[in-house]
C-alpha cells in the first residue's frame, strides 16, 4: 500500500510540476546547488533573499540525493527543467520513507485493519498528497515530524527528542507547542523523567544549533541562525501578519475541513470508540487553538496533524468494518465509511482540477521557449506575477538567453528586452497601451478564476479562468536584440530615430493583427473604451508617418537653412548644392520623395479601410451574439402592444366583436429568431375577421396592402443595436451574459422608441 502514495504523489507532480511564491527559496537552492556548487555569488539568495532567511541543511539534503540524476542528465544533454520533477520526487520519496515507517508501527500497536484504513484515508485526500512534493520549509521538515510521531508511539523516546528538536531548531520553530504537548503528557504519565530529558535534548540540541549554524552562515555569508530570526520576525514582532490575517477560528471551520476532507467526521468517532486515539487527538486540536493566536493562517501551517487526525478516522473505520456482519447498524456506518472515502476522492480530483490551471508563470514559460525554442538570442523580462506562479531557475533552459526578473522598470526601460512576460487582465488593458507600436501579443495566458456549477455537464463543475499573463515579443527585435539606439535632441531629450518612414511589413503585421483579433473567440471581453483606445491607436500610428516626412522635407531642405548641417560644412552652400547635383540628378530625388509620400497616403488609407472594415465586422458579430436578448427585451413590449390591441377592440367592437382572445400567452417566454411581428393599421378589420394567431411566438401575417406597416423583427434588432453602439453599451466583443441590469432597461427604453417609430402605435392610446 506504500507504493500506492509514491504513485499518487508522482501524479500529483506531473500533473501540476510548477510551484509558487512560497516555495521559491528551497526551489532556487535546489537548482543552486546542484548546477552553480561552489559558486555562491550565483546563488539566487543572494538577488532575492526573501523576507526572513532560511536555511539550506533540507536543500543540501535533497540536492545530494538528486546529485546522480542530475549527472546523468548532463551526460545525455536532458533539458534541466526535469530536474524539477526529480527533486520535488526526491522530496516526496523522504516523506513517504518516514510515513511508511510510521504506518509500520500503527500496524504492530493497532493491526493490519488499521494500518490498511490508515493507508486509504490518507492516499485519498487532497492535501496531504498534493504538498508531499512542495518544496516548503513545513515539509522539509515533515520526515522528522513524522519519525517523531513513530518514536513517540513506538516508546522510543530518544528518537522522539531528537527528530523532534530537528523539525523545531532547523526547521519550523512553532513545532515546538506541538511536541511540547506531547512532552508533557509523557512527563505526566511518567514516561520519561527529568533527569533523562536532559541528557537526550541538551547534547543533541547544542548540536543541531551548530549544525545549522555553520552550514547557514557559509551560505548567507553572515554569522546567522535563520529560524531564529524566522520566529522572531513571524512571532515576537509579528510581522506575519503583514501578509495577510484570518478569524480566529479559521483553522477549524476552512483549514481543516479542507485539508482532511468528509473522513474528519470519523475522527471525534474513533476517539471515542477506541480511546487509545485521546491521546493523538488532542494535543493536535490543541495545538491548532493555539496556533490561531496568530492572525496569519495558512493551512500548511498546520499540515504536521493531519497523520494524527488520520489515526483516530482509522480507529472509526477499523472499528465499524470489523463488527460490520454483527449488527445492522455497524453494516450501516460501514457503508457510511465507504461514501467518506469516495467523498474524498471527488474532492481530490476537484481540488486537483483547479490547481492544474493556477500556475500561470510556469505555463508561460513552457510556451515561450516552445515558441521560440529555434531563437539564438532571447532577452526576457519576466514579470512578479509570472516569477510568483512558476518561473524558476529550472524553467531558464537556455544558456545563451537572458532572463530577467528585475522590478520597477518603465515602459520606456522594458524596451530593451526582446521578450516580454507581463501582466494584464486583457488584451487592451492599460498597462499594454504602451506596447501596441512596439510589440506583437504571442499568447495569452489565464488562470484560475472561480468555480461554478452546471449541472448540464458531467461532473457538473465548470472552472473559470482569466487572462493573467501575456508574452508580447518586439517586432524589431532580430535587428535590435539588445535594444533601440536613441538619439539627444538639443533639450537633452532621448527620441527615437524617425528619419526613415516605417515599412509597408508594420501595416500587414497590423491588419493581421486586427483580423486576428476580429476571429479571436477566446480573448477576454474588453472594457467600453475598446474602440477609443483602437481609434487612438490609429493616430498614434499615423502620426509618425507624418513625422517622417516632414524629416524627409526638412533633411533636403537643410542646406540651404542652415551651412553646417551637411558633413561638408566648410563649403559654401552653393557649392554643397552643386556637388549633390553632381552625384544625384534632381529628377531621381523628386521621384523618390514622391514614392515616399505616395506609400504614406497608401497606408493612411488602407488604416482608414480597416477601420470601416472593423466596424463592419462589428456590426455583425453583435447581430449574431446579441440578438437574442435584444429580442427578449423587445418581448414584453410586443405582448403588452398586443394585449393593448385587444382592449381597444374589445371597446371598439361593443357587440361582442374580439371578445376572444386575440393572444393567448402560454408562459413559455420565448419568441424564436426567424418570427415576423405585424400590427395593423384598421384594428377594427383585423379583429371581425377574427383572423389572429394565438401565440405571439408564431408568425403573425396580413395583408401588406392594409397599411404598410408589416415590419421585419430584423429590422427592428438592426435599429437596436445601432443605438446601442452608439451610445455605447455593446461592442464586438459584448455577449449575452456580460448584459448588466442597468444596460438591459436602457434596451427596453431604446425598443419602446424603435417600436414606437417602426410601429408607430402610440396613437391608439389617443
Amino acid at each position: 500500500m506504500a507504493q500506492l502514495l509514491y504513485v499518487i504523489a508522482s501524479l500529483h507532480v506531473l500533473l501540476c510540476p510548477f510551484t509558487k511564491v512560497e516555495e521559491s527559496f528551497n526551489i532556487q537552492a535546489f537548482h543552486d546547488i546542484l548546477y552553480h556548487r561552489h559558486n555562491l555569488s550565483q546563488y539566487d539568495h543572494n538577488e532575492f533573499p526573501g523576507v526572513v532567511p532560511r536555511t539550506f541543511v533540507g536543500p543540501l539534503i535533497i540536492s545530494a540525493l538528486s546529485a546522480p540524476m542530475a549527472a546523468i542528465f548532463h551526460l545525455f544533454g536532458i533539458n534541466k527543467f526535469w530536474m524539477q520533477y526529480v527533486v520535488r520526487l526526491v522530496l516526496a520519496l523522504t516523506v513517504i520513507g518516514a510515513w511508511t515507517r510510521l504506518r509500520n508501527t500503527l500496524q504492530k500497536q493497532f493491526g493490519n485493519t488499521f494500518a490498511w484504513w490508515f493507508t486509504l484515508i490518507t492516499v485519498t485526500q487532497y492535501h496531504f498528497m498534493f504538498y508531499m512534493s512542495r518544496p516548503l520549509p513545513n515539509i522539509l521538515a515533515l520526515p522528522l515530524v513524522l519519525l517523531a510521531f513513530e518514536g513517540w508511539i513506538s516508546g522510543n523516546r530518544k528518537q522522539f527528542l531528537i527528530s523532534a528538536g530537528g523539525s523545531m531548531i532547523i526547521f519550523r520553530s512553532e513545532l515546538a507547542v506541538l511536541f511540547g504537548l506531547f512532552l508533557i503528557i509523557d512527563m505526566y504519565f511518567n514516561k520519561i523523567d527529568f533527569k533523562t530529558l536532559l541528557k537526550i535534548v541538551l547534547p543533541a540540541g547544542a548540536g543541531l544549533v551548530a549544525l545549522t549554524v555553520v552550514v547557514d552562515s557559509v551560505f548567507w555569508g553572515r554569522l546567522l541562525w535563520p529560524e531564529a530570526e524566522v520566529f522572531w520576525y513571524n512571532t515576537v514582532m509579528n510581522k506575519s501578519s503583514d501578509w495577510g490575517t484570518s478569524p480566529f477560528l479559521w483553522y477549524l471551520y476552512s483549514a481543516l475541513p479542507r485539508g482532511l476532507g468528509p473522513s474528519l467526521l470519523l475522527a471525534p468517532l474513533g476517539a471515542y470508540l477506541d480511546k487509545r486515539m485521546v491521546q493523538v487527538v488532542a494535543p493536535a486540536l490543541v495545538y491548532v487553538l493555539l496556533y490561531s493566536m496568530l492572525p496569519h493562517k495558512e493551512l500548511r501551517f498546520i499540515i504536521y496533524v493531519f497523520p494524527l487526525f488520520n489515526m483516530a478516522s482509522a480507529a472509526a473505520c477499523s472499528y465499524i468494518f470489523t463488527r460490520r456482519t454483527k449488527a445492522p447498524i455497524f453494516e450501516l456506518l460501514f457503508w457510511g465509511t465507504v461514501v467518506v472515502v469516495v467523498g474524498n476522492v471527488l474532492l481530490s480530483v476537484a481540488f486537483v482540477s483547479v490547481a492544474m490551471t493556477n500556475y500561470p508563470g510556469g505555463v508561460a514559460m513552457t510556451r515561450f521557449h516552445k515558441l521560440l525554442k529555434n531563437e539564438p538570442y532571447v532577452h526576457v523580462h519576466i514579470s512578479n506575477l509570472a516569477a510568483q506562479t512558476g518561473v524558476t531557475r529550472f524553467t531558464q533552459i537556455h544558456n545563451h538567453w537572458q532572463y530577467s526578473k528585475n522590478e520597477s522598470l518603465d515602459a520606456d526601460q522594458l524596451q530593451q528586452y526582446t521578450h516580454l512576460l507581463i501582466e494584464a487582465k486583457s488584451k487592451y488593458s492599460p498597462n499594454l497601451k504602451a506596447f501596441t507600436h512596439t510589440h506583437t501579443v504571442l499568447e495569452g495566458i489565464d488562470t484560475f478564476s472561480a468555480v461554478s456549477l452546471n449541472y448540464k455537464l458531467l461532473p457538473p463543475i465548470k472552472i473559470k479562468t482569466r487572462p493573467a499573463l501575456f508574452i508580447l515579443q518586439r517586432r524589431d527585435f532580430r535587428e535590435f536584440p539588445h535594444g533601440h539606439k536613441v538619439r539627444i535632441d538639443s533639450s537633452g531629450r532621448e527620441e527615437s530615430d524617425l528619419s526613415r518612414p516605417p515599412d509597408d511589413g508594420m501595416y500587414n503585421e497590423l491588419e493581421t493583427e486586427y483580423a486576428n483579433y476580429d476571429s479571436s473567440e477566446s480573448e477576454g471581453v474588453p472594457d467600453e473604451e475598446q474602440f477609443v483606445e483602437e481609434e487612438v491607436r490609429t493616430v498614434e500610428i499615423e502620426e509618425p508617418i507624418v513625422k517622417a516626412e516632414n524629416i524627409v522635407e526638412t533633411e533636403e531642405e537643410s542646406p540651404a537653412e542652415d551651412e553646417t548641417a551637411n558633413d561638408a560644412s566648410d563649403l559654401p552652400v552653393e557649392d554643397s548644392i552643386g556637388e549633390i547635383d553632381n552625384t544625384v540628378p534632381v529628377q531621381e530625388i523628386e521621384e523618390k520623395e514622391e514614392s515616399k509620400k505616395s506609400k504614406v497616403k497608401k497606408a493612411i488609407e488602407e488604416l482608414k479601410s480597416l477601420r470601416k472594415e472593423k466596424k463592419r465586422k462589428a456590426i455583425a458579430k453583435i447581430k449574431s451574439e446579441t440578438r437574442k436578448e435584444v429580442v427578449a427585451s423587445a418581448k414584453e413590449k410586443l405582448r403588452e402592444l398586443m394585449r393593448r390591441h385587444k382592449k381597444i377592440a374589445e371597446e371598439l367592437s361593443g357587440d361582442g366583436v374580439g371578445t376572444e382572445h386575440i393572444v393567448e400567452e402560454d408562459g413559455r417566454g420565448d419568441i424564436p429568431e426567424e418570427i415576423q411581428e405585424t400590427v395593423v393599421d384598421d384594428l377594427t378589420q383585423v379583429y371581425a375577421e377574427n383572423h389572429v394567431e394565438q401565440d405571439v411566438t408564431e408568425n403573425i401575417k396580413v395583408n401588406d396592402e392594409t397599411a404598410g406597416t408589416n415590419k421585419n423583427i430584423d429590422e427592428i434588432v438592426e435599429e437596436v443595436i445601432a443605438r446601442l453602439i452608439d451610445r455605447k453599451i455593446y461592442d464586438d466583443k459584448t455577449k449575452p451574459e456580460d448584459i448588466k441590469a442597468e444596460d438591459r432597461q436602457v434596451i427596453q427604453q431604446i425598443v419602446e422608441e424603435v417600436l414606437a417609430e417602426k410601429i408607430n402605435y402610440t396613437r391608439f392610446d389617443q
